[in-house]
């Protein structure tokens, strides 16, 4: 396995508490915003439902496609299992999961937009990154101030909006977080160029090679995969 996905429509989510931890239940209750609770519940189901597949944990039958274009409907028998698996939130925001209080190593990465959440897992030891996003027409000034001139290519919303999936997928790989500076990860033609602060981590990480994969998704998004195996001495973790 390199890394494997799964995606969620949010309005189809199964109730809240009957897929949470106890911690994940309180953790919810701090969150005002409607939009932000359906964001955070749907990259949870996403990546806990993508677990229990990958694990074994239940049979193929009792979990949702992985690319979910139906509402999920699982067992309570089920659903009890996803319970077991917690997601807590790293200070760099990075997830970190716990399937019956044993941590999981495998990388791991969760993303949202308009109505979607999606997760990806990876193999233990090497380093993840997703990102998704509706194609949208946005300011000149966000192209501006947000890309490079190398990469802003014909302008137009579908090529902005690919460009930007991938600096965002770097940055979860890069596990820096808001840290980074997006305009430090430039995507040109000549491939992936990293300065600043992203560079060093990309060091510190033992220069692994990432690859970038991005594909359309549901007509109006982009889906972007950032991966790259075990390098030489790396330094595995999150911040």
């Amino acid at each position: 396995m390199r890394y494997q996905t799964q995606f969620v429509k949010i309005k189809d989510l199964p109730p809240a508490q009957s897929f949470l931890s106890s911690s994940e239940s309180a953790y919810l209750q701090t969150l005002r915003s409607e939009k932000r609770r359906g964001d955070w519940l749907g990259g949870r189901f996403a990546l806990k439902t993508l677990l229990a597949r990958e694990s074994g944990l239940l049979p193929l039958c009792s979990l949702p496609e992985p690319l979910a274009r139906q509402k999920p409907e699982m067992s309570s028998a089920a659903l009890n299992i996803l319970k077991q698996i917690d997601i807590v939130k790293l200070p760099s925001g990075a997830p970190q999961v716990f399937v019956g209080a044993v941590p999981d190593a495998r990388s791991v990465s969760i993303t949202h937009s308009h109505g979607w959440a999606a997760a990806a897992l990876a193999e233990v030891q090497s380093f993840l990154g997703i990102d998704l996003e509706k194609v949208e027409e946005r300011s000149r000034a966000w192209s501006e101030e947000f890309f490079d001139p190398r990469e802003r290519g014909d302008g137009s919303a579908a090529h902005l909006t690919k460009v930007w999936t991938q600096k965002e997928a770097v940055v979860k790989l890069l596990g820096r977080g808001l840290s980074l500076n997006t305009r430090e990860i430039v995507l040109s033609e000549k491939g992936l160029l990293l300065t600043g602060s992203a560079q060093e981590a990309w060091q510190s990480a033992g220069k692994p090679q990432i690859i970038l994969n991005s594909a359309s998704f549901d007509n109006d998004f982009v889906f972007t995969v950032a991966f790259a195996p075990a390098a030489a001495g790396a330094k595995f973790g999150r911040i």
